[in-house]
């Protein structure tokens, strides 16, 4: 995520806006067409690693990979060359000379990128986490890196930056190949198509899921684009991307710890305490949403300035609707614990779905007549739909507990800050976004304080019997009462 934050400055200052806009398009439509051609069969590396995978006989384990490795392969190739099929025979006044051979020159990413979840799915499942973390982050640094180089030494061209990631990319999966070639998993001979058959079978209905979400977040793009165009598209694109970088920067982290906890909840001390904890965390994130929303209202023109250059200024007016989008979205990781307890996942694929449908309807409304401030409002409006909807269906599985009161005080609380805080200027847009955001913060954290008696008396408690060694503390944004 930092190495992906920090070249998004690189190339905002590298391309025109017009590329970026481009750039970002290429970029999600590949990402439609992968998830197409892995076929979901990274969840099968998983699934069947245990019975198949890690067995101790030799000629089911080179079952396993090898009809893992070219399964994925072919699905990934035949989609590739699908896709480059139609390129070929889509008319010219359909679709631009330009983005025709852009989409050409980056077809090798489909197959590139359906073989990489599965061979790293193998790495997960063998718990080498190390060498995982690694590759990972070795094949991100280098495609940064030298993509950052040629594009500064050399010309500066979108052909550039896709050779670079297409051939760093290239490598890193060659590697994994070799890996598991020398460990002799890999035969052709030793595929079993009907085996294969039943691996598709079990991944099949998460294709769906997969699909869906990359349409309800991707989708408006290539409305925007034919719609406005390539120059709008730019500044959407720079917009959404820095509200990305915010919601994933807070959700990634809590992601990656909810669903363990709440599961571990859910089996050792069952529903009563999976739901005071899920509460509990669902009132917390909501507090803290509404002090981020409060600082990006403050200084969306500066972070825009400050990490995409004044070039991209316009899209400052997109960011606070989108981040206010992408964090209601991020809400949904809440309600979803009781659909995949409940292993729901087929209501959880229907769900997105129709999200989509009320994102791309809503676009095609809005674009025309509001032109990107439309796109943003249908992001924002297609995801709150998500999120009602899912709660209306999750909370007669396992409702949740809001503290309205203790929301409606934070909210006052964002609002005094942002009053405070709105007059300060300093002419400078590092200067502003640094210091009225940090300021904004703390304002922020004192008023809740001030205004939440539950908070007061855990803040007292704190501090007149002090903290025990060893007792894990609990978070000052607790609002429940």
């Amino acid at each position: 995520m930092l190495l992906g934050f920090l070249s998004f400055p690189v190339f905002t200052r590298v391309f025109s806006v017009s590329d970026y806009g481009v750039m970002g398009l290429v970029l999600k439509v590949i990402l439609l067409l992968t998830v197409v051609g892995k076929f979901g069969l990274q969840n099968s590396v998983q699934r069947f690693y245990a019975a198949e995978g890690a067995s101790t006989d030799a000629a089911v384990r080179r079952r396993y990979y090898s009809t893992l490795f070219f399964g994925t392969g072919a699905t990934g190739t035949a989609v590739m060359v699908v896709f480059a099929g139609l390129l070929f025979f889509t008319p010219a006044p359909l679709l631009n000379p330009d983005l025709r051979y852009l989409f050409l020159f980056t077809a090798a990413l489909i197959l590139i990128r359906s073989w990489q979840p599965t061979l790293i799915g193998f790495l997960r499942a063998e718990g080498k986490t190390k060498t995982y973390n690694g590759l990972e982050i070795g094949v991100k640094a280098a495609t940064v890196l030298l993509s950052c180089a040629l594009l500064l030494l050399g010309k500066r061209t979108l052909t550039v930056f896709f050779g670079s990631t297409i051939a760093v990319e290239t490598l890193g999966l060659g590697l994994l190949i070799l890996y598991l070639y020398r460990r002799e998993l890999l035969d052709f001979t030793s595929v079993d198509w009907n085996y294969f058959r039943g691996l598709a079978l079990f991944a099949f209905p998460l294709i769906g899921y997969e699909v869906a979400s990359v349409i309800l977040d991707s989708g408006d793009r290539l409305l925007v684009q034919h719609y406005m165009g390539s120059q709008p598209l730019g500044y959407y694109s720079a917009a959404y991307n820095v509200s990305t970088y915010i919601e994933e920067s807070l959700m990634v982290p809590i992601n990656l710890a909810l669903f363990p906890i709440y599961m571990k909840l859910w089996v050792e001390k069952g529903k009563e305490e999976t739901q005071q904890f899920l509460s509990r965390s669902l009132n917390n994130f909501l507090a803290l949403a509404l002090g981020v929303v409060c600082v990006v209202l403050l200084v969306s023109r500066d972070v825009i300035v400050v990490l995409a250059s004044s070039r991209f200024q316009e899209a400052h007016r997109l960011l606070p609707v989108l981040v206010i989008g992408l964090l209601v979205y991020a809400v949904h990781i809440f309600l979803n614990a009781a659909l995949l307890i409940h292993k729901k996942t087929a209501t959880m694929t229907g769900l997105v779905v129709y999200a989509c449908i009320v994102n791309i309807v809503m676009n095609i409304i809005l674009i025309p007549r509001l032109g990107l401030q439309g796109a943003a409002i249908a992001t924002l409006a297609s995801y709150l739909f998500l999120v009602v909807l899912m709660g209306h269906i999750s909370f007669r599985l396992l409702p949740l507990k809001i503290n309205y009161i203790g929301f409606a005080r934070n909210a006052v609380a964002a609002l005094l800050a942002f009053v405070m805080i709105r007059p300060l200027e300093f002419h400078n847009a590092l200067l502003n976004a640094a210091v009225k955001s940090g300021l904004a913060l703390l304002i922020y954290a004192a008023l809740i304080c001030l205004l939440n008696p539950a908070i007061r008396e855990e803040l007292l408690k704190h501090f007149r019997s002090g903290a025990k060694e060893g007792e894990p503390a609990r978070s000052p944004l607790v609002v429940t009462e």
